[in-house]
């Protein structure tokens, strides 16, 4: 088994520069209803206490509508042009079951999946 090293203060400190742009990191996705892609954030932690205060298909809904950049859903014209407001726009645009699989993949953005952490299983002499 490969030891895994051990993070110090030291490496904390070199990797400061990078640990603020990991919190602006955006990533694409693909949404096969749309036939175009769609931009995400990673969701701050606030956001994610925020949505958990809510019922599971409303706090998807809320994830979704924060944590996309692009195309911008709480622009006013495009709730106008839908003739709804806040997060009610992701049902008109978006199939069933995208909104879901939409928040899945922005929490998994942010390491909120089974797999970031681990375990290290202790050597045995």
């Amino acid at each position: 088994m490969e030891a895994k090293k051990k993070l110090s203060i030291g490496d904390l400190i070199a990797n400061a520069d990078k640990n603020k742009a990991k919190k602006t990191e955006t990533r694409e996705l693909y949404v096969k209803s749309l036939d175009a892609t769609i931009t995400i954030t990673k969701p701050s932690r606030a956001t994610v206490l925020d949505s958990s205060e809510l019922g599971e298909g409303e706090a998807n809904l809320f994830v979704v509508y924060e944590c996309v950049s692009e195309p911008n859903f709480k622009d006013s014209t495009l709730q106008d042009a839908y003739n709804v407001t806040g997060y009610e726009i992701l049902d008109q645009i978006f199939d069933p079951g995208e909104v879901d699989y939409i928040a899945k993949e922005i929490l998994e953005f942010a390491g909120y999946d089974k797999g970031t952490v681990s375990i290290v299983e202790a050597v045995k002499n």
